[in-house]
């Protein structure tokens, strides 16, 4: 069985070029060929590849995170937790994480403030 070619462009009846969202297996764009770069020109050319990027690293970060919330229900659950409680206590870890974050930020936002205050005197 022969695998259908998939293009990220094609031709309109009015001679646009019109992107075909195509996805290859992981959802991600398909790479562009050296005649869908030609057709679309530089500027869709560049924004798709953008685009193609920012799906491959958020795909990435997805993984990285699924690894380690298994890391974290296998060594929970070793430790004689439950799978479920084992989601409850990550999302309240990453709760909490992203709380302390978010005070950092926020002191840090008010500590450069002051500073630009102190030297606008």
């Amino acid at each position: 069985m022969t695998e259908q070619i998939k293009e990220a462009s094609r031709l309109r009846a009015d001679g646009r070029v019109e992107l075909t969202g195509h996805t290859d297996e992981d959802g991600i764009l398909v790479e562009p060929t050296a005649y869908d770069a030609e057709r679309m020109g530089r500027e869709a050319y560049l924004a798709y590849q953008e685009k193609r990027r920012q799906q491959m690293a958020d795909k990435k970060v997805k993984a990285a995170e699924e690894e380690r919330f298994a890391q974290f229900e296998a060594t929970y659950t070793a430790h004689g937790g439950t799978k479920a409680d084992a989601r409850a206590a990550y999302r309240a870890m990453k709760s909490q994480q992203a709380a302390e974050a978010a005070q950092r930020s926020d002191e840090e936002a008010r500590h450069a403030h002051a500073t630009t205050m102190r030297a606008a005197v």
